[in-house]
């Protein structure tokens, strides 16, 4: 009796163990990735502050590749009504909350001030419909109905024939976007075959149970040679056709490198759970950052945006005041950044 009971006693403490140690795995894992995609959205608003064709190119040919990436990492199948449900909450309406407080502001107020003549009715199909063309207001936003779509129609093909059938359509749908020109579609659609390849091959190596770096010095090697390598790739226009995929994934892979490295980082983790805000409203931001700047050091703005340190410091604010704006919000309104109100609030 004594000794039935001692086993059932030492099986519930491996158990317990092993359970602590799938979720001291999990939380490692999640902390890089939130590194990565916290070093993502500073990249992402570097390239769209400072001014040179050189640094934007090459951000650009592997900045956006990364969130898809990172969101694949995480994916976990569910029926398509659960997971459709999430993703509205998630996804669309913050993208309909913060998309409709920036066309008023821009309506009111930053209109006058920039060279676009896109009409209120204009900008407003291009909130509904997520068409680049019509986001005049907040270019940015493009971002988030295409990722909605690309996140749900995965996990449908995942539902409908399992994961290798989601992976043979995503391939399918990348080659598609190699030799069939497309533009302009509903809700980013044709971006949705641009960006759905990297999505799977976050959810293909997070199957495969990659393990963190371990060997610092030789990972970080091969991080600064991943990085001069896409930098090189992007110098000279290597980011169309098939090289759009190969060029990206190397400096995807240069990041997760780099993230691994870090691992744990309490800003960048921090920046990495509320990129989706930031990417929503960094734009009208920076945007009267860098006006400020450039009043107060008596230079027009293109001076500001073509000095790299004065690039970063408006980085550096925006940042900032974007994260600010995310604790009023997520206090007052959580609903508006995909959250419920906690009970007792």
């Amino acid at each position: 009796m004594r000794a039935e009971q001692s086993r059932a006693e030492q099986s519930r403490a491996e158990q317990s163990r092993a359970e602590q140690s799938r979720a001291e795995q999990s939380r490692a894992r999640l902390s890089w990735l939130d590194v990565l995609k916290g070093i993502g959205i500073i990249l992402v608003a570097i390239g769209h502050i400072y001014s040179n064709q050189t640094v934007f190119n090459w951000l650009y040919s592997f900045h956006m590749p990364l969130f898809f990436l990172a969101a694949g990492w995480v994916y976990k199948e569910k029926t398509v009504l659960t997971d459709i449900k999430r993703r509205i909450q998630t996804i669309v309406i913050p993208y309909f909350s913060f998309g409709f407080l920036v066309l008023i502001y821009w309506q009111l107020i930053e209109r006058r001030f920039r060279d676009s003549d896109m009409s209120f009715i204009d900008s407003l199909f291009g909130l509904f419909s997520g068409c680049y063309d019509n986001l005049d207001f907040n270019i940015h936003l493009w971002f988030l109905p295409c990722f909605f779509v690309t996140v749900v129609l995965f996990n449908i093909i995942v539902n409908l024939g399992g994961r290798r059938t989601a992976y043979l359509v995503s391939a399918l749908m990348s080659l598609v976007y190699i030799v069939i020109p497309m533009h302009g579609l509903l809700w980013g659609i044709d971006r949705v075959f641009k960006y759905i390849g990297f999505y799977a091959v976050g959810v293909f190596i997070a199957g495969k149970r990659v393990k963190a770096v371990k060997k610092k010095v030789e990972a970080g090697i091969v991080a600064i040679v991943l990085l001069a390598l896409s930098f090189f790739l992007s110098c000279y226009h290597l980011t169309m056709g098939i090289m759009w995929f190969v060029t990206a994934l190397i400096g995807v892979a240069a990041v997760i490198l780099i993230s691994q490295l870090i691992n744990e980082n309490r800003i960048l983790q921090y920046f990495g759970r509320i990129s989706l805000i930031i990417l929503c409203i960094h734009g009208p931001v920076y945007r009267i950052v860098v006006k400020i700047v450039s009043i107060l050091l008596h230079v027009g703005t293109d001076a500001v945006r073509e000095k790299f340190l004065l690039a970063i410091v408006v980085v550096a604010i925006t940042m900032a005041i974007c994260s600010t704006a995310y604790e009023v919000v997520v206090r007052a309104a959580p609903w508006m950044v995909g959250k419920k109100k906690v009970k007792g609030n």
